[in-house]
């Protein structure tokens, strides 16, 4: 609990500015972050694991929504959970597996094409549809890559507690969602879009700290300076370097 409240204190501390030289290493390396392109310090573990935990992590609902928004991320989630305590997958041999099946179910639970979209904001009507389908496969690529090998290390029963949803319209809605990690309860914020029928996760929030927000910073800052294909190669090329890692 001390080392926690440690690390809640260090937010305040004043960041320090990032050079040229660091941007794409800094992108790359931490996956939650302040939105703000001069800040190099990470997020405290915790607030990273409640954002790429959040969809996997499972508890009783407080109520039942069934059919809307918080029905369907429940429903995903229930298959997420299944996929992490199966117990054939404590083989090493089969950590490839069980990842590629926690990547569909994640499929089903986040709207990448709508989240990239929202992440390259103005930058999106410059990206040609070709860029646009490359850029949303490739980002979603690398998040899965990324996101899910640390699931499967960290995951340890961790559980959450379905607290509200609220309808924004008839396609768009919040869910609120406490994760309940080393006894500290963590609030944690969904925004979901209705399309075909099915609800997804197209942007996701803790401790204040949007993924939308987050990235949008960084690729705005990256997109100054370098081409939409620029930053598509480096995206590939840091999957290369997870694959290589693995």
């Amino acid at each position: 609990m001390n080392q926690i409240n440690r690390k809640l204190k260090n937010l305040n501390q004043k960041p320090q500015p990032l050079t040229t030289d660091h941007r794409i290493t800094i992108l790359l390396k931490y996956s939650t972050r302040y939105p703000d392109k001069t800040t190099s310090r990470p997020l405290p573990d915790y607030a990273d694991i409640c954002l790429h935990m959040s969809c996997f992590i499972v508890a009783a609902p407080v109520v039942s929504y069934a059919g809307e928004p918080l029905e369907d991320l429940r429903r995903g989630v229930d298959k997420g959970i299944r996929i992490l305590e199966d117990p054939r997958y404590e083989d090493a041999s089969l950590k490839k597996n069980q990842q590629q099946k926690l990547w569909e179910v994640t499929q089903q639970i986040f709207d990448f094409r709508e989240f990239s979209r929202r992440v390259l904001a103005s930058h999106w009507k410059k990206f040609t549809p070709e860029q646009r389908n490359e850029f949303s496969q490739t980002f979603a690529e690398f998040l899965g890559k990324f996101y899910l090998g640390r699931v499967q290390n960290r995951y340890n029963g961790e559980k959450i507690f379905y607290v509200d949803q609220k309808l924004i319209s008839k396609s768009r809605a919040l869910v609120a969602i406490k994760v309940l990690w080393k006894n500290v309860e963590v609030p944690v914020e969904l925004r979901m879009k209705k399309k075909h029928g099915t609800w997804k996760v197209y942007d996701l929030s803790a401790l204040g700290v949007s993924a939308v927000s987050n990235y949008r910073a960084q690729f705005n800052w990256i997109l100054q300076s370098e081409t939409p294909d620029q930053l598509i190669n480096t995206l590939k090329e840091r999957i290369r370097h997870l694959e290589s890692d693995v």
